[in-house]
């Protein structure tokens, strides 16, 4: 498989922002350090919820979604393959992180 750029992540990132910030979710990009394998990835967090999607160049992927309150924490693996793949991700995150328990 191709390397996946991060500039693409850090883009959608920008994308979803927008929408993150209408739901009082508060958010932070980091970008890993430059090894073989570069990593990039976002901490979103509510009240109550706290999640984490890491992602590395070779399309590895992890989605963790925490409730603070119970203690909870969700963790799932991909391996992505296009851009659309990333997106329905952050989409996951997205609603993880707004649906009401």
């Amino acid at each position: 498989m191709n390397e996946l750029d991060l500039a693409q992540f850090v883009a959608a990132v920008h994308t979803y922002a927008p929408k993150w910030e209408a739901t009082a979710i508060q958010w932070q990009l980091t970008l890993g350090p430059d090894y073989e394998k570069r990593a990039a990835g976002v901490v979103c967090e509510t009240g109550d919820m706290v999640g984490w999607f890491s992602i590395w160049t070779s399309g590895e992927a992890e989605l963790e979604v925490g409730n603070l309150d119970t203690g909870v924490v969700d963790c799932v693996h991909y391996d992505l393959a296009n851009p659309e793949e990333l997106s329905a991700r952050l989409d996951d995150l997205t609603r993880r992180l707004t649906e009401q328990t």
